[in-house]
């Protein structure tokens, strides 16, 4: 093991030093804000907290000025802003930076490392969906993912995988070694809790929108919406009165399919669309909710599921990809493309409270096994790992 973290700026001297490729951060407002974004800065924040404990130097090559992370160094990346600039810039100029600060193992937190750098690499894979699921992505960002992570997973120390269902994928579709690739599953900030009755109508009653499922993610075909919409529809001819659905979350590619679905079904009063929800606010869309519906095709873990779990509400979701490691018998799992069995889910959750009560106090128990704290323990325990052995 070779080179040590400079000082200033709170870096430890003498310290293995750390460099994190953490550009695609995002601010709120756009469906770039979503998993990777918060992975990546919930993981720093942890991982900050645990540098002096760890013995551990860590710099962050971030998109802008506005990400500070306490126990970090964080140095502002403005070509990051482009898809063009960034990529040019990890893989030109970041090793050269790395090397230049003594960096003596570089972690790409989404998908892809400098093709040039040679010191010990760890990469995290969220998901292959652009090969699970190619028609919910763009041809050319099929393209992208699918070399990036192929080249970026075969050359590093090792693979982050956030799931089992990740792992296998990433074992059998990009070829890498299962002893190479260690699960790390993400984890969920304590804010996300249950509300006491008043709190939860009084948000209900601010926002206008009475009882109501939730949907929360960004707005997208892998999201399976369409589907979501006719099951809701299905739902509707069977509940009177029945809680209105709200669809929470930045649009993203391909999402005027969903709003031309609703148009067709008659749903334009009883489908809510939100936006972007602010971080402030969205542990109380989902604590106030009936319940959570979440129909995905495929994900890498299904952090919307946690996330619900944890605000105490009922959680239906699909039985394929990561869902179902990540529920652990806490939700309720139908076929993401049978409709009637959704709404069959659906309306069995909403007539019956002791099954609200058994899933409720389900995923409360199982929302507590997960941490950003562990996340960062055992991603820095990786990173000794991988320096002993370089």
């Amino acid at each position: 093991m070779s080179g040590c973290a400079r000082t200033g700026d709170g870096v430890l001297a003498g310290k293995p030093h750390i460099g994190l490729a953490a550009l695609l951060l995002s601010p709120e407002g756009t469906y770039r804000a979503a998993g990777i974004n918060i992975y990546s800065g919930q993981l720093l924040r942890a991982l900050g907290e645990l540098a002096l404990g760890q013995g551990l130097a860590l710099t962050a090559w971030v998109p802008g000025e506005w990400a500070v992370f306490p126990g970090v160094r964080s140095i502002p990346v403005p070509q990051a802003r482009s898809v063009v600039g960034r990529v040019l810039w990890e893989q030109l100029v970041l090793p050269v930076r790395a090397r230049q600060e003594g960096v003596v193992l570089l972690h790409g937190l989404a998908f892809s490392l400098p093709l040039f750098w040679k010191e010990a690499s760890v990469v995290t894979i969220f998901d292959l969906s652009f090969a699970r699921v190619p028609q919910c992505h763009s041809a050319a960002r099929r393209l992208y993912l699918r070399l990036l992570a192929l080249l970026s997973a075969r050359r590093a120390s090792a693979v982050v995988a956030i799931s089992q269902a990740t792992k296998a994928d990433v074992c059998a579709l990009l070829g890498v070694p299962p002893g190479k690739v260690r699960v790390i599953y993400c984890g969920v900030e304590e804010r996300f809790r249950p509300l006491p009755e008043g709190e939860k109508e009084a948000f209900r009653s601010g926002k206008g929108v009475g009882r109501y499922i939730l949907f929360q993610g960004t707005l997208e075909p892998r999201k399976n919406l369409v589907r979501l919409l006719r099951a809701y529809a299905l739902v509707r001819r069977q509940l009177r009165p029945c809680p209105r659905l709200v669809l929470a979350g930045a649009p993203g590619w391909g999402y005027r399919e969903v709003l031309a679905e609703r148009a067709r079904l008659g749903l334009e009063a009883d489908v809510l669309f939100t936006g972007f929800i602010p971080s402030r606010e969205l542990p109380f869309w989902y604590a106030a909710a009936e319940c959570f519906v979440f129909p995905s095709l495929y994900e890498g873990f299904g952090l919307p599921v946690l996330q619900a779990m944890a605000s105490g509400t009922p959680v239906i979701t699909s039985n394929a990809s990561s869902l179902p490691e990540v529920a652990a018998g806490a939700a309720i799992l139908v076929e993401p493309t049978a409709e009637e069995a959704l709404a069959a889910a659906m309306v069995r959750l909403l007539q019956e409270r002791e099954l609200q009560q058994e899933l409720v106090a389900k995923g409360l128990e199982r929302a507590r096994s997960f941490s950003w704290h562990k996340a960062a323990m055992q991603t820095a325990e990786l990173y000794q790992d991988c320096l002993q052995s370089a």
